[in-house]
């Protein structure tokens, strides 16, 4: 009889050597964790991010954990918590990892920013070292994507993914780097049953609460793990008993999935985005740029766009106009935003979805006049059509299928460095030369001694 899937994960968590991990998977898993960090240093401050704060503040407990890019201590599961809403805050972040081998091309959603956030923070909490760390990134990500893929993922039907693979990756990462025995991490996940959920809601209305289901992911996952230790009972099999995920949180389960190639492929390359926003945006975004380049127009130049895609796309939360009444998160979620952005401004910024610019009238006003329209019957799901009717009477058409950080069109570690140094630049409160010691630490982490310095680093004094 074959093992349960749930006691296969377990042992694969806690029983792979650091030396399974070749340079390639420790390439991807020190570019998640700039891409993911420096995420949570432009993100503080961000959309409802300082009320959070200010509740768990008013709370109190011991100051054990760092909010990164600021002075902030709080107590393990929070500073975690608020980290991942951090990272979260300009959907930004690394997506992914993404599976290979039978699993290529499913979707997995935003792992990295919860599993990184809980990897600092239990990391810093446990004086871990870099190598350790290292390796509950690794395994971390790994079972939270295989998670996903133990599902068909759907907009529509599911609970937020972010609230629940991500939160049995938290889980992994947390067991890991505590040494939980075997008994001890199956139960974790036990208790984690009864604590994650999540909708995508908050992503059609365009409100702060999108951002929850991960960061609940980041706590639930910790407090899951210390509740085990403590001796807390939870169910026996999370995964495969009778009201267990499969039964409740899959509308269509591949348990079969969730295992193939364990051990000896490890999801853990993510998809590394250039600009802030969606990833459904990127491809509308990088033709807009592509056109501008070329044929040296902007904003005020343009009638009307129209961009055919997958008839899936209409009745879609990225086919939105937000409006001067809606909050910053509804524009990370609009394709008509992010076009109409790119056309006047070039390439995004985090600035430009942030307040004032946000609410800038021309570029609300050329949004209203960017239409989505059914007219790609088949391809891939972020295939589009732009076409560009300007002033003049010129008619601009492209076409791509896959967005730019996408693993067809992965980018360089090079890329996410800039990228670090982009969110650095927004935050403006990060003196650049622990910015600087902080990437440095990144980049030789199975050398560091100690992730509490790395946590320091990212940290105001």
């Amino acid at each position: 009889m074959a093992p349960r899937i749930i006691d296969q994960l377990v042992d694969h968590i806690l029983l792979t050597p650091f030396g399974a991990f070749d340079e390639d998977v420790l390439t991807a898993a020190k570019m998640r964790l700039i891409d993911a960090l420096s995420c949570a240093v432009s993100g503080a401050g961000a959309a409802g991010n300082d009320a959070l704060l200010e509740v768990i503040r008013a709370l109190g407990g011991a100051p054990q954990a760092s909010v990164v890019g600021s002075a902030e201590k709080l107590a393990l599961p929070y500073a975690a918590m608020v980290n991942s809403l951090q990272i979260r805050s300009f959907d930004f972040e690394v997506c992914g990892p993404e599976p290979e081998g039978i699993n290529a091309g499913k979707m997995v959603g935003h792992v990295a920013s919860t599993t990184e956030a809980v990897a600092l923070n239990v990391g810093e909490f446990l004086h871990s070292s870099g190598e350790e760390v290292l390796a509950a990134v690794v395994l971390g990500g790994d079972v939270a994507a295989r998670v996903s893929v133990g599902n068909t993922f759907n907009f529509d039907a599911d609970f937020e993914v972010c609230g629940t693979s991500n939160a049995f990756g938290a889980v992994a990462v947390a067991g890991r780097l505590m040494g939980l025995t075997r008994d001890q991490l199956r139960n974790a996940f036990g208790i984690l049953l009864n604590l994650m959920a999540g909708s995508y809601q908050g992503i059609w209305d365009g409100v702060p609460s999108f951002k929850l289901p991960g960061a609940m992911a980041a706590f639930n996952g910790i407090l899951s793990c210390q509740l085990s230790v403590a001796g807390f009972d939870g169910v026996r099999d999370a995964l495969e008993s009778r009201l267990g995920y499969f039964s409740l949180y899959t509308k269509d389960p591949h348990p079969s999935d969730m295992t193939a190639d364990l051990g000896s492929t490890f999801y853990v390359r993510g998809q590394h985005k250039l600009h802030p926003s969606c990833y459904g945006n990127h491809n509308p975004i990088d033709c807009a740029l592509e056109v501008r380049r070329e044929h040296k127009f902007d904003g005020d130049d343009v009638e009307h766009v129209y961009l055919d895609v997958l008839p899936k796309r209409i009745d879609h939360f990225l086919n939105q106009v937000p409006t001067a009444d809606d909050l910053q998160p509804k524009f990370l979620f609009s394709i008509p935003y992010g076009v109409a952005n790119a056309l006047y401004r070039g390439r995004p910024e985090l600035e430009h979805y942030s307040e004032p610019a946000i609410y800038d009238p021309m570029v609300l006003d050329l949004a209203s006049r960017v239409t989505l329209r059914p007219n790609l019957p088949s391809g891939k799901t972020h295939a589009i059509r732009l076409n560009i009717l300007l002033k003049d009477g010129r008619q601009l058409e492209f076409f791509r299928e896959t967005p730019i950080g996408w693993l067809e069109d992965p980018v360089g570690f090079d890329d996410v460095v800039d990228k670090y140094w982009r969110n650095i630049k927004f935050n403006g409160t990060l003196p650049q030369p622990q910015a600087e010691r902080a990437l440095d630490l990144i980049r030789k982490l199975e050398d560091v001694t100690d992730v509490a310095d790395l946590a320091n680093e990212l940290s105001l004094p």
